[in-house]
């Protein structure tokens, strides 16, 4: 994993997402803030933030993107997680030791985003408040911190603040519907099934949507879509409702998200961090964590790799 600037973009990221970032410190009275776009198929983070220049330089030349738990671990975290988790963990705490001698702030929160299209990004915001009225302050916060992380993952994507004069009837009935259906996640086969067309006419929908919309891809077109009002923020960001722990290594193994408008979905984490602390967890048989989420028994079997008797550990977000 390395860090890198994004090129090519319609928006100078760093500059327009660091504007942003200072906004939100002044208005919640935070001392920092961060926002990482992981990119783990380029194996590449980009970022922006307001963390002291000399904490970016130690970050950047001692390559430490490589120790963070907050970057390794973003890819596989649906909750928010307060800075103290890592406090205790000998390999993690020198880390977070050392940003907060650089003036970073002495608490942390980082909260991960999740889109369909499995690009993930990291939210982190600190603070120099006692602890206590630090525990006040994110509880109070936290629903309007997931909705900034969400602006700043679409800042990253390259399209809020640009200027952008659709029509409201710029996009077709079919267009609209099939925009709605790639937002979900839903892959374009099945979109055609779902919706009786052939093939060739849901890939010419598709090729027009991202034409209308002036964008590269068609995630770029969704994440458009929403900052214009095509689309409602649910309906391309997942609310996280639950964490799966694997009791024999103690590390998270899987998640579960819930799309607007649509079902449950598990997604499986392939390195999740280290639980220390399972007391709000509580068992649970796989059958019934598929009946309970209207899920496949044998999906959840072969995601989590487990056998369909065993119990898993669960904790409700």
């Amino acid at each position: 994993m390395k860090i890198a600037d994004i090129g090519n973009s319609e928006l100078d990221f760093r500059q327009t997402g660091e504007a942003r970032l200072q906004e939100i410190c002044s208005r919640f009275g935070l001392e920092n803030a961060s926002y990482a776009h992981i990119d783990k198929h380029q194996n590449v983070v980009h970022g922006c933030t307001t963390f002291p220049e000399e904490w970016v330089r130690y970050y950047v030349d001692n390559n430490l993107v490589l120790a963070d738990p907050l970057i390794r671990f973003g890819a596989t975290m649906i909750a928010p997680i307060d800075w103290a988790v890592f406090d205790s963990q000998q390999e993690h705490a020198p880390l977070f030791d050392a940003a907060r001698k650089f003036g970073v702030g002495q608490h942390g929160l980082s909260i991960p985003v999740i889109n369909p299209f499995g690009e993930r990004g990291v939210f982190t915001v600190t603070s120099n408040a006692p602890r206590t009225e630090w525990d006040a302050m994110i509880a109070k916060m936290l629903p309007a911190l997931r909705h900034e992380a969400q602006v700043l993952h679409l800042l990253a994507l390259d399209v809020i603040e640009t200027v952008f004069n659709f029509p409201s009837d710029s996009l077709s009935g079919d267009e609209l519907d099939v925009l709605k259906m790639l937002a979900s996640g839903l892959i374009p086969s099945v979109i055609a099934r779902q919706l009786g067309h052939a093939s060739r006419t849901v890939d010419a929908l598709t090729a027009s949507i991202t034409t209308k919309l002036k964008s590269r891809t068609i995630e770029q077109a969704v994440a458009r879509a929403v900052s214009t009002g095509f689309l409602k923020w649910s309906d391309f960001f997942a609310d996280p409702v639950a964490e799966l722990v694997n009791m024999e290594s103690q590390q998270l193994c899987g998640g579960i998200v819930r799309w607007g408008g649509r079902s449950h979905e598990l997604i499986n984490f392939e390195d999740g961090r280290l639980v220390r602390n399972t007391d709000s967890f509580q068992p649970v048989q796989i059958t019934k964590l598929a009946r309970e989420f209207n899920l496949s028994a044998n999906e959840v079997v072969e995601e989590l790799g487990c056998n369909r008797d065993q119990r898993l550990w669960i904790r409700y977000l």
